[in-house]
This record gives structure tokens, sequence and C-alpha cells, in this order.
């Protein structure tokens, strides 16, 4: 599994309040899980004063990334950038 730095962005002020709402309600709900098939969320960070956060996870691949964000990209006009990343013993490796 391959792990991504996922950065965010909203469009606007409202879309942020209506999807911190319902993030807010999954989290206390436990609807968000931390592993499902393919993908193991690591931490979610949040930086509400300006409407952006970042994602670091582990997924099969980069099209199993845009199908779990596709419906907050959808419902709240998030921005999302995908950035595959190394460990420090992956970087190791390779130099």
């Amino acid at each position: 599994m391959q792990i991504y730095i996922v950065s965010w962005s909203f469009s606007n002020s409202e879309d942020q309040l209506f999807a911190t709402k319902e993030f807010c309600n999954s989290l206390n709900e436990e609807k968000i899980n931390s592993h499902c098939d393919g993908f193991e969320l690591i931490n979610c960070y949040h930086s509400p004063q300006d409407g952006t956060g970042i994602v670091i996870c582990k997924t099969e691949n980069l099209k199993k990334l845009y199908k779990i964000f596709k419906p907050w990209r959808e419902n709240y006009n998030l921005i999302f950038n995908f950035k595959p990343a190394l460990t420090n013993e992956e970087l190791l490796e390779i130099n």
C-alpha cells in the first residue's frame, strides 16, 4: 500500500460550515472508519481558520482515493490534492 498526503481546501466559507458539521456528525456516529477495504486513515489534521486540512493515509491506489473523497468533493466543493509520500525507510532504500 502507498502512503498519500492529501491536502484540501474549501471554495467558500458556507461550504466549509456545512461540511464541518457533517464531518463532526459522522465522526460522533462513528461512520468514519479508519480502515476500510484498501484504505487506512493514519491521521487527519484540520485548520478551520482558513478552511484547509491534511489527511495522511495508506491506500492500494489513486483510484481508491478518488472514490473515497468523491462525495466530499461533489457535495461540499472541496478541492483535493493527492501526493504520494515515502517513509524514512523507503527513502533510505532508494538512496
